[in-house]
């Protein structure tokens, strides 16, 4: 069973990790829509000299992108979803048994509250890895425009 401290420092390391991708993800979008922007209007002015490579990753690549992640977040949810229940069975037999808890059954209770914490924190950077990993891909294969 993980412990408490080590639950707690996951939540705070993946939340700070999510954050650092979130910015990651931005800082490389810009890169990526001033390099596509110039690609997009020349391909709207002369469809025959477009480059239609770059122009139709521009939709497979998001779109498998947010695949992933969609995929990513459901799993994370319906895991999520069956600890909710269970903390749910607990409350509710707590509540209904007429008797005081054992130290034991409230400290599988607040185990069970923390993982689920811990795993609605987790969920929104493993969603984030595939959108992020794209991203910067493209950021650093595109480069900043040549001035």
């Amino acid at each position: 069973m993980t412990t408490p401290m080590t639950l707690w420092w996951q939540m705070w390391t993946d939340a700070a990790q999510t954050g650092l991708r979130l910015w990651e993800t931005m800082a490389a979008s810009a890169v990526v829509i001033d390099r596509r922007m110039p690609m997009i209007d020349a391909g709207m002015r002369n469809p025959w000299t477009a480059d239609h490579v770059e122009l139709t990753g521009m939709v497979t690549e998001k779109a498998q992108a947010f695949s992933k992640a969609g995929d990513s977040l459901a799993k994370d949810m319906a895991a999520m979803q069956g600890m909710w229940m269970q903390a749910m069975q607990d409350a509710w037999s707590l509540g209904t048994a007429g008797r005081m808890p054992s130290a034991r059954r409230i400290a599988a209770g607040q185990d069970r509250a923390m993982r689920l914490t811990a795993g609605m924190i987790g969920a929104g950077g493993r969603a984030l890895t595939p959108i992020h990993a794209k991203a910067t891909a493209n950021a650093k294969r595109l480069g900043s425009p040549k001035r």
